[in-house]
């Protein structure tokens, strides 16, 4: 009998190595490009993958890190040459001109297949569907918002309650309060807050959650035309920019980077900023406060930003990425399965959070304790609930970076130029208005554009 079984297993030895290097052969690799969303985004991504390859196990994801200065150009160079990868994450103010270009798939039957789509975040979903696309083109992934982040012991020291302060007015109250107080920490005088403004990529996002709670917009609803002198929007402007004027944001604060102002935070220097959910890792972390000269950062809380008039409704600026599958990729199905293990699983996406700092895209995701239970994190969620995106429209990448990133910057110089004198109305009046005419200039030619390809 032992004779039979070892002839047996002889004989059936080299199908069985036969097996092994078919099954290895059939592995299928698919390529995964990101940008640097955390500390070691290499790392961190292959960490959050196990579980994929657990998973599947006759898929493997290999990882590419794009530098966000080049990246642009260099998907658009795969897409040309149908050499790029299989996955890719979308930052969402290039999801439409990258589907413009035809470099994402349609994912219309997988978003039926996988259920409802109001599975995400209400405010990520416009990124989903361009508003020149027939076709939804890509899933939110993660989400980039901006709360604000106050000091416990300066407004306890003031006995007042953070929860009070719910509207413009009553933050510029406070404000007050503590400009008017002087209170020292390690021998400082806390200032009120701080914004950064000169040369930080910051400086539309930062000034976005005041447009919009003020009711107003950059685009015009029909995306016909430039918002900027709209009333509302301007509001909203003025009365961020004059949280300088009024002496609230220090002048020397406009020629610091975000950065620059988050260190003044954590050496208690500052009562106030609005700064990325990423903030809140190196608060908690007891190695960055022990290793530090940070005063006890223990005392801090979140609120949402104040940015609305009393009685009135907030919208923040909601920002992030989405994740796409290539146009050109060999292997659709083994993408829909990553890109479905990344976007619509609550566990990966509470992990990647966790990692990167950035918040969930899945709505789900925020019924775990992680979320539910700590008040900060509370606060986070109800900003995604009133985020806004930018348009989803190919020449919105051309309209932040190219006109009001550049024309915020002329306008911070100028104020910055006019410490101790008359504050210089007229001339960032005449910063608006070119950057008025700029941005209908964008547009005329986008429809121009799309008016030739027609045919028209």
């Amino acid at each position: 009998m032992k004779f039979k079984l070892s002839l047996l297993f002889f004989l059936i030895l080299p199908l069985l190595i036969c097996s092994c290097k078919e099954e290895t052969a059939s592995e299928k690799i698919i390529h995964l490009w990101v940008f640097n969303n955390s500390p070691s985004p290499l790392e961190d991504m292959n960490k959050v993958l196990k579980g994929f390859h657990v998973e599947n196990p006759g898929i493997k994801v290999e990882v590419t890190v794009l530098d966000w200065g080049s990246g642009f150009s260099k998907i658009v160079l795969a897409a040309a040459t149908r050499k790029g990868p299989d996955v890719i994450q979308v930052p969402s103010t290039w999801a439409a001109s990258l589907t413009d270009i035809g470099v994402l798939m349609s994912l219309d039957s997988v978003v039926g297949i996988w259920g409802n789509p109001n599975l995400f975040i209400t405010g990520a979903r416009e990124t989903m569907k361009p508003r020149t696309s027939a076709h939804v083109t890509s899933l939110p992934w993660f989400l980039d918002v901006r709360p604000f982040y106050y000091r416990k012991d300066v407004l306890d020291t003031l006995k007042i309650d953070p929860n009070s302060i719910n509207s413009r007015e009553a933050f510029i109250e406070t404000l007050q309060k503590i400009k008017k107080a002087k209170i020292s920490i390690k021998n400082k005088v806390v200032s009120p807050m701080a914004y950064p403004a000169k040369n930080d990529w910051n400086i539309v996002h930062n000034l976005a959650s005041w447009v919009f709670s003020a009711g107003g917009s950059f685009l015009s609803e029909d995306l016909s035309k430039s918002n900027l002198l709209d009333k509302q929007t301007l509001d909203g402007i003025y009365f961020y920019l004059d949280f300088v004027k009024n002496g609230y944001n220090d002048y020397s604060n406009l020629d610091k980077t975000t950065a620059g102002v988050s260190n003044d935070f954590d050496q208690g220097k500052t009562a106030f900023i609005g700064e990325t959910t990423s903030k809140s890792m190196y608060l908690e972390n007891q190695n960055f406060l022990q290793n530090s000269n940070a005063v006890a950062m223990l005392e801090y809380g979140c609120i949402t930003p104040p940015t609305a008039k009393k009685g009135k409704q907030a919208k923040y600026f909601l920002g992030g990425s989405n994740l796409g599958v290539f146009s050109s990729t060999n292997y659709k199905r083994e993408a829909l399965a990553l890109l479905r293990y990344l976007t619509v699983q609550s566990d990966v996406q509470f992990q990647f959070s966790r990692i990167s700092g950035f918040l969930p895209a899945l709505s789900e995701t925020y019924d775990l304790p992680y979320f539910s239970e700590n008040k900060n994190r509370r606060v986070f969620q109800k900003i995604v609930e009133s985020g806004v995106s930018y348009p989803a429209v190919s020449f919105w990448s051309a309209i932040e970076t190219d006109v009001l990133t550049k024309r915020f910057n002329n306008i911070f110089n100028i104020i910055a130029g006019s410490e101790g004198k008359q504050w210089p109305k007229n001339q960032i009046d005449m910063e608006l208005h070119a950057a008025d005419r700029e941005i209908n200039g964008i547009i005329s030619k986008d429809i121009q554009r799309r008016q030739t390809e027609k045919g028209l």
